[in-house]
């Protein structure tokens, strides 16, 4: 009997070591760490905080009187705090800034009535009065503006860890016109001066020119670059003034150098 048990011991222990062999070599196999599902995707950069907008102004529904040159250009420029939500592509901004606007046209803003009665004068007639045989040309007349601005906007950036990436970005724009005026340069139309000699003046402070503003505004672009269009909600001349009131639509590039 004791014959038998030694001779069933001696035939179980090579298989018992081959089975510790084979699961031991499968353990071995698979020590590598399993992939964590919930990866986190790389932080956003904080980008686009100075924005530079170099503009043309147009102006819809303008007074009948005059026409706008498609000339008219402008400028802003508005620093912003850039507020990544989150992960995702999505972030939000919010900022100050500062806009100028040149309207160039080819008639002078009167009021009368202390102006309540605001009108538009041509200003060929006015400087050719005295028919000359050559009629006189003036060098520009234009209306500008300073408005100190709030814009607020949600941007999307296909890559928001990089800066080299698809961008999109839209928003309002809340301004108050700190400054206004008008610039003339051409002949000399006062009473009693030579037509013949150049003059500049400049008057500031305008009657009927709108002191609020607010607009809606996109940018579209890659990196750096960017095309981008506004449009002023508010009129750019009170309203009940006696012409019509006129809206500003701008088009233009921008530059986002951080």
């Amino acid at each position: 009997m004791k014959k038998l048990l030694l001779a069933i011991c001696i035939g179980i222990l090579p298989i018992s070591f081959v089975t510790a062999q084979t699961t031991g070599g499968n353990d071995k196999g698979n020590t590598t760490s399993p992939v964590d599902p919930k990866k986190k995707k790389p932080k956003p950069k904080k980008q686009d905080v100075i924005v530079l907008n170099f503009n043309w102004n147009g102006m819809l529904n303008s007074p009948d009187s005059m026409s706008v040159s498609p000339f008219s250009r402008g400028f802003d420029f508005a620093l912003m705090w850039d507020i990544p939500l989150g992960r995702s592509p999505l972030s939000f901004a919010a900022g100050l800034g500062l806009s100028t606007e040149n309207i160039f046209m080819n008639a002078f803003l009167r009021d009368s009535a202390g102006g309540n009665s605001l009108y538009f004068q041509q200003i060929k007639p006015v400087i050719n009065i005295d028919n000359p045989t050559t009629p006189r040309d003036w060098s520009k007349y234009k209306i500008a503006t300073t408005i100190l601005e709030l814009p607020i906007e949600f941007r999307y950036r296909m890559k928001p860890h990089k800066r080299n990436t698809f961008k999109l970005a839209a928003g309002f724009k809340l301004g108050y016109v700190v400054s206004n005026w008008d610039k003339y340069v051409g002949p000399d139309y006062r009473p009693g001066e030579d037509l013949n000699t150049s003059i500049k003046i400049k008057e500031y402070e305008l009657v009927g020119v709108s002191r609020l503003r607010y607009s809606a505004f996109f940018r579209i672009g890659y990196s750096r670059f960017h095309l981008t269009g506004k449009y002023d909600f508010a009129p750019f001349f009170e309203p009940n003034k006696g012409i019509k009131e006129g809206h500003i639509v701008t088009l233009g590039l921008c530059f986002t150098p951080f």
